[in-house]
């Protein structure tokens, strides 16, 4: 089997095959360009198939979540890594299906959820399909938003439209939310300028503005009829009018309009991410060894130890203290 390997040591050329089959914000080359921090990158072509990679001292990461790989095509990229990288096991993960009929000892190292909505062809069948209060609820915030504020409008920017500020203007109501519910934003400066960088390759951004100034929005990567809530964000001096539901509203019935056929809410399931029409779908991650040694061995039971804590650290912000000091103090990233 021939493979081709193509070395990048700064950005990834454009790559529609790969983003199409995938279809993934997480596993796209906008995302790589705008996150990676680990340079240089390594595409691995084979057998019609690719994936791009980083090489570390003990393991290959492999790049990308929400992925398209069968069990088939993990084994045969695997194949090729324990073959040139001896001594290295494969960090790999964001699959849809748990690894459970491939050749290699893989340890899961997570579990986690991408709420998934399919979208319906026009949008009253999608009102039909919700609740009766979502069904009723959703559209009234908007006709009463629009009522009292009739000046406000709702917009729509695309890719190049996007500028930084309008990034830094929603970040910064996400960080007023989160203070306002006593949390933290995960929300940083690298995820800011990531998340613009994003935006120049897929970026859909619908917003709710009152005389030229953001109250509310939501941030859309959007790769071949998939969007994604990357971040919804509003003011919260109009936190009485849900102007986060309404920009999220606009997204999807846009969405739908323009033939797409799946949206994720992305990230563990919420009260507004089901009344919208999401279900849960899980996302597994592994490290993936060609057979049984002791270091294997070791690394299953720290990746048993993780996982089963994890439930513990959902629920609660002293949980994912708790669970980020286990993972230092075993070795686990």
């Amino acid at each position: 089997m021939k493979e081709k390997i193509t070395v990048y040591e700064t950005q990834i050329e454009d790559d529609p095959a790969f983003d199409r089959y995938h279809h993934s914000m997480y596993t796209s080359i906008g995302y790589f360009n705008a996150f990676n921090t680990s340079w240089p990158v390594y595409k691995l072509e084979m057998n019609g198939s690719s994936v791009y990679y980083t090489e570390e001292k003990n393991r290959i990461s492999v790049l990308g979540t929400l992925n398209q790989y069968t069990d088939e095509e993990i084994d045969m990229f695997c194949a090729y890594f324990f073959a040139h990288y001896r001594g290295r096991y494969v960090n790999w993960g964001g699959f849809y299906h748990p690894y459970e009929k491939g050749t290699y000892q893989a340890h899961k190292t997570a579990i986690v959820s991408d709420i998934i909505m399919d979208l319906p062809k026009d949008e009253n069948t999608w009102l039909q399909s919700l609740d009766k209060a979502t069904r009723k609820h959703v559209p009234y915030y908007k006709r009463r938003f629009l009522r009292e504020y009739p000046d406000a409008e709702l917009k729509v920017y695309r890719k190049e439209e996007i500028s930084e500020e309008l990034i830094r203007k929603i970040v910064h109501f996400n960080h007023l939310r989160m203070e306002e519910k006593n949390t933290h934003s995960d929300l940083d400066e690298a995820d800011t300028v990531g998340t613009y960088r994003l935006c120049q390759y897929y970026g859909c951004v619908h917003t709710v503005e009152l005389n030229g100034e953001l109250l509310g929005a939501t941030i859309d990567p959007e790769l071949y009829g998939h969007g994604h809530l990357a971040v919804i964000a509003h003011d919260p001096a109009y936190n009485k009018y849900n102007i986060g539901q309404i920009a999220l509203y606009e997204t999807l019935c846009d969405s739908i309009r323009a033939g797409d056929v799946r949206f994720h809410f992305l990230w563990e399931m919420s009260d507004y991410k089901r009344r919208f029409g999401g279900h849960l779908v899980e996302l597994y991650y592994y490290h993936i060894y060609p057979g049984t040694s002791l270091r294997s061995i070791a690394d299953g039971a720290r990746c048993r130890v993780t996982c089963s804590l994890m439930y513990f650290q959902k629920r609660s912000e002293t949980g994912r203290k708790i669970i980020d000091r286990v993972k230092k103090m075993i070795g686990m990233k």
